[in-house]
């Protein structure tokens, strides 16, 4: 799966000191960050915008909104999920719907979204 396989890549990049993550500044690290930024944020960073500096910045900044997101969605379906086993669709439906209103990140609310769907309307 493509879309994990960008976040593999970021991971592998943000464990990198400043002056290693710096010098792999380039097309294919700038692409890494442009993939990750269209899952993660409602405005995708603009490649040809990057600076080298700026690139260091953003990289760290995507990996801390993508595990701040894995975690708030993790913690949702968690919620949903121990609401659905209690037979509380109401509530089920209610967590996810919560996380949706908060969340930004096209990545997060289509796996959000796809969860809420399952558990079917009202």
């Amino acid at each position: 799966m493509a879309m994990t396989h960008a976040f593999d890549h970021l991971h592998e990049l943000v464990r990198l000191g400043d002056a290693a993550l710096l010098r792999r500044f380039g097309p294919q690290a700038i692409g890494v960050l442009v993939v990750c930024s269209r899952l993660l944020r409602p405005q995708p960073i603009a490649g040809e915008a990057l600076t080298p500096e700026s690139f260091v910045v953003e990289a760290r900044q995507l990996y801390a909104e993508y595990v701040a997101g894995s975690r708030a969605l993790g913690e949702a379906m968690g919620q949903s999920a121990d609401a659905a086993h209690r037979s509380d669709l109401v509530a089920a439906r209610s967590v996810l719907q919560s996380f949706l209103a908060s969340c930004s990140a096209p990545f997060y609310r289509g796996i959000a979204t796809a969860r809420l769907e399952s558990l079917g309307s009202k």
